[in-house]
């Protein structure tokens, strides 16, 4: 079910809802990487919906069908859009405890959330800091400073957006990219407009995390998830660092896990992991 939901600030977002035919309790949303619109999750999103889960997908503004504000900022997808997706989940499927899977981006900013606390448990996939210093030495490194530094203020300021798809990355709103671009810079990653680390809500992050990468990945290098990991110092976190043989795939890299092309053992895993969390965060309310 489609639907257009309003972000606490009155800008409209558009979701997906999937709905289970026998719900199992649990409730999951789904934050995108940068940039991708929400149609990329579906076949996912249906499978966890058939495993009895209901789930919402939808567009950060200026992101596919949402509404696309001037002064949007990637600190809006983060501390507006997610917050406000998670009570519209609470909406939407009344009772159900709340789970969420974080692509890339999406488990980059769990900590800009004021009610992250309210979360039971969460899958991060392929997310990573952004800092250029954690990318391998040699050519992937210098990419990187070129993105941050040189594609994307001088495309944005040449065309008024970021044209991401003209070098094989995300199409963006000229704010959203700029602020990127300025993560990117910091050695904090995700930071304030001065360039200090903005961490509001990551001490609430005490639930399970199951976080996966992949060896075939080379937008998320084992190096630069493994720098993101002390952002969240109070959770229970479970890595795994995967080949695509461990999922019966030929590839993953970063966008791969969601394909209709991935085996389903893969997506019945988290379907099964997130359903013992919340089991047992369920016993230990009783």
């Amino acid at each position: 079910m489609d639907l257009n939901l309003f972000a606490r600030d009155g800008v409209t977002l558009a979701a997906t809802l999937f709905e289970p035919k026998t719900p199992n309790g649990g409730a999951i949303l789904i934050n995108s990487g940068t940039g991708i619109a929400r149609q990329f999750y579906a076949a996912f999103a249906g499978h966890l919906a058939a495993r009895g889960f209901a789930v919402l997908t939808y567009d950060y503004r200026g992101i596919g069908q949402s509404e696309a504000p001037r002064a949007a900022t990637m600190e809006d997808w983060g501390g507006v859009d997610q917050p406000s997706m998670l009570e519209h989940l609470a909406r939407l499927a009344p009772g159900a405890q709340r789970a969420m899977i974080g692509h890339s981006f999406g488990g980059q900013v769990l900590g800009l959330a004021d009610n992250i606390g309210e979360v039971r448990a969460a899958v991060l996939i392929c997310s990573q800091s952004g800092h250029w210093r954690h990318w391998p030495p040699g050519r992937r490194r210098l990419r990187m400073l070129a993105l941050w530094w040189l594609l994307i203020p001088g495309l944005t300021a040449a065309t008024g957006r970021f044209p991401g798809s003209w070098i094989g990355t995300a199409n963006l709103p000229s704010g959203i990219a700029r602020s990127w671009a300025r993560w990117g810079r910091s050695p904090h990653y995700v930071c304030d407009p001065r360039g200090r680390p903005l961490r509001p809500h990551n001490h609430a992050v005490t639930f399970p995390l199951r976080w996966m990468s992949f060896s075939d990945d080379p937008i998320a290098p084992l190096s630069a998830v493994e720098a993101l990991r002390p952002y969240y110092p109070n959770a229970a976190i479970e890595r795994l660092h995967l080949s695509p043989s461990d999922l019966g795939a030929e590839s993953v890299s970063h966008f791969g896990f969601f394909r209709k092309s991935m085996p389903r053992q893969p997506w019945d895993e988290i379907a099964d992991w997130l359903g013992d969390q919340m089991r047992q965060t369920g016993r230990q309310q009783e």
